[in-house]
């Protein structure tokens, strides 16, 4: 991996990679996050994951999978599969 990947002193999330070599811009993640959780009906879900986002411990390079299921502890929410209906919890 390279070395600039960890020169940069960090401060807030400013991309998400996918791989040492894909990376999502912030608003693609952001976008990505609320379609994978069917958040669109969430007033001001945007803003919510912004702040959140803030308060994210890790270092970077930012990998999607450990962020997601950061958010997702974080904020109580869960990936919905494209091809099952939501289950209630039981």
């Amino acid at each position: 991996m390279r070395d600039d990947f960890y020169n940069k002193q960090f401060t807030s999330v400013e991309c998400v990679h996918l791989s040492t070599t894909e990376r999502y811009q912030l608003d693609c993640f952001i976008g990505q996050y609320i379609k994978t959780r069917n958040l669109a009906s969430v007033p001001n879900i945007d803003t919510t994951l912004r702040t959140t986002l803030q308060r994210y411990p890790g270092k970077p390079p930012v990998m999607v999978n450990e962020l997601n299921a950061w958010i997702d502890r974080t904020l109580g929410y869960r990936a919905m599969h494209p091809d099952f209906s939501r289950l209630e919890d039981v």
